[in-house]
């Protein structure tokens, strides 16, 4: 069924509106059909806000990847991001750019992986808008969520001699998408499934990231969607400090092991440098690493220790111990040539 048979942009709004929109209460003061939402913000709380654009053929295939799947990932995206700053997602918004050839069912499974990812995680769909495009999908959503006053992480706090830690594994998405782009849908999932799914359908690390910033001891953190060798740099400006990254030790799941004679590139390269990842990089005192993991571990996620703060540079020692690597990959960069 086309948008057009149940009355264009505000038939379809309305179906939104009746099966996906939160109702008011719990901070939502007036929800989706106005002409904007009224949100109540608690006392001692400070709003995050993030936003993200995924786009047809840039950040996602339709051959490679079903609806809810889409729906999923776009929320994801932004939720990692909350996850980065230690918040609590609260409201989403979510503006989508479709064809004339979208149909109705294929638009309610993208919704039902949106809203299934977004729920999961404690947020709600609370308004966006719809539009026509000439070609292609795209979605953007605007995400909040809140933190205690003062209590938000950041990326600007790492201290020279801190160890660097990483949530979960490392690599996965990247290669699932390497495998998508030699073998196709099909065969890659049979492949792979869970390097596929990696890609389709990442897990924020909300609940892992509330459990270190309720800690207090954090110094930095941020996720890495851009590649560990991508997203490091950023943290050690933000810092004004250097670091050092074992790539030894850089954690890589079973999955990506058992898959890697099928990848052009290493287990250990794809975790160095895949995007995707969304897991947390952080920053922590080394006599607080283990009430950090403690904390961490308790949510069902591990932590790892990749390396430490250093004063200045930026160093990835080989696999081998023999001294630093040059890097062939620095993380994804939608620019570079």
């Amino acid at each position: 069924m086309l948008l057009s048979e149940i009355g264009g942009e505000f038939g379809f709004i309305g179906r939104l509106r009746a099966t996906y929109a939160g109702a008011a209460g719990d901070g939502l003061a007036v929800p989706l059909g106005d002409d904007a939402a009224v949100l109540d913000v608690p006392s001692g709380l400070q709003v995050v806000v993030s936003t993200d654009l995924l786009i047809e053929s840039i950040h996602f295939r339709r051959d490679w990847s079903d609806p809810y799947s889409i729906g999923w990932k776009a929320a994801a995206v932004n939720l990692s991001d909350m996850a980065a700053m230690g918040a609590d997602p609260t409201f989403a918004f979510v503006s989508l750019a479709l064809t004339t050839d979208d149909t109705v069912e294929s638009l309610e499974r993208l919704y039902d992986g949106l809203s299934d990812c977004l729920n999961r995680y404690g947020a709600r769909l609370a308004g966006g808008d719809t539009n026509a495009a000439p070609c292609g999908l795209s979605i953007n959503i605007t995400q909040l969520g809140t933190v205690p006053s003062g209590s938000a992480l950041t990326r600007s706090g790492a201290k020279p001699g801190d160890v660097l830690l990483v949530t979960g594994t490392l690599g996965d998405s990247a290669a699932g998408l390497a495998l998508l782009l030699a073998q196709g849908p099909a065969r890659a999932e049979k492949l792979s499934y869970g390097l596929v799914t990696a890609h389709r359908r990442p897990q924020p690390r909300i609940v892992a990231a509330r459990a270190a910033r309720e800690t207090g001891l954090v110094h930095a953190c941020m996720d890495i969607s851009d590649g560990l060798a991508g997203d490091l740099p950023k943290l050690c400006a933000a810092s004004g400090v250097g670091a050092r990254v074992s790539v030894a030790s850089l954690p890589v799941s079973e999955a990506l092991l058992a898959a890697e004679a099928l990848l052009d590139r290493s287990a250990l390269d794809y975790a160095l440098a895949g995007g995707e990842d969304f897991e947390l990089l952080l920053a922590v005192a080394p006599g607080s690493v283990e009430a950090v993991r403690a904390a961490i571990a308790a949510t069902g996620t591990s932590l790892t220790q990749i390396g430490e703060v250093l004063r200045s540079g930026l160093h990835f020692s080989s696999p081998d111990g023999s001294g630093d690597m040059a890097l062939t990959a620095q993380g994804w960069d939608h620019f570079a040539s």
